[in-house]
């Protein structure tokens, strides 16, 4: 048999397949494993955020406020100071140095921070009227701490948190106004209700009532006032948890006696 030979065709090199068929199956593909990162990125940070050892939260607590150390407040802290000496001698928070730290802003707010921080808001200072009701807000924040609500706010962002420290350079001052962001964002509905209920115990615990529990959150749902916005869009309504600040204490029988008047002068200096 005589073998021929013949010129390719002048499509030889083209592909059968379709191009735009390829790309979408590339770029389907891409979003699929960035998606399944994400999932796990997420797993992991929640194990981490369970499972981290107080050690360690405290250094990571450590470069977070580092901004914050001239910010403390002696009467904030002795109010602070109150509820922790009135915490079970078997609770977990007895493991944390506990800091309170005054940040100028009008916001009505407060957050936990990573260690044993707790930067409370100018704005919320306003706001309260009584040492029973600024005890409620912080010994919510603790509650916060109980649970590690804190940590797992932080979600994926602790790992980039902790793998920017373990880089040469102090990115500190950058990445602490994200990592605040991350801390002010809104908590789930359970989360918050459960910082609620652990907070109204250890405010009992406290004072041995729980007068000027939900005085803070009566004076917001009836105020309109545009300052209080940014509480609203961070937390639950406040008449949320008004009525079920007010079932807990009937299921519980918790007394409700007189508030204590914040001390004459403090007022002015709470700010300070």
């Amino acid at each position: 048999m005589k073998f021929t030979a013949k010129l390719a065709d002048g499509d030889v090199n083209i592909s059968k397949g379709n191009p735009l068929k390829e790309a979408a199956w590339l770029v389907g593909g891409l979003i699929t494993i960035l998606a399944l990162l994400y999932i796990g990125l997420g797993f992991v940070a929640g194990l981490v955020a369970m499972h981290l050892p107080v050690k360690a939260e405290v250094w990571i607590g450590r470069k977070i406020s580092a901004g914050f150390q001239d910010r403390s407040n002696h009467y904030l802290q002795q109010h602070l100071d109150g509820l922790i000496g009135a915490l079970p001698a078997d609770s977990p928070l007895h493991a944390y140095t506990f800091r309170i730290f005054l940040d100028e802003s009008e916001k009505v707010n407060a957050f936990a921070l990573p260690g044993g921080s707790i930067v409370v808001f100018k704005g919320l200072l306003q706001t309260v009227g009584s040492e029973n009701e600024l005890d409620m807000v912080l010994a919510h924040e603790l509650g916060h701490f109980a649970h590690r609500d804190h940590l797992q706010a932080m979600g994926r962002s602790l790992l980039v948190v902790v793998g920017s420290w373990l880089l040469p350079g102090d990115q500190s001052s950058d990445i602490l106004p994200w990592i605040m962001g991350k801390l002010e964002r809104r908590y789930s509905q359970k989360q918050e209700a459960a910082a609620d209920s652990w907070g109204l115990d250890l405010l009992n615990r406290r004072y041995g009532h729980v007068g000027g529990a939900t005085d803070f959150f009566k004076r917001l749902a009836g105020n309109g006032k545009t300052h209080l916005a940014y509480f609203l869009a961070t937390h639950p309504h406040p008449e949320d948890r008004l009525h079920r600040l007010e079932t807990l204490i009937r299921q519980n029988g918790y007394a409700v006696r007189e508030t204590i008047p914040l001390k004459k002068g403090w007022i002015e200096k709470r700010a300070e």
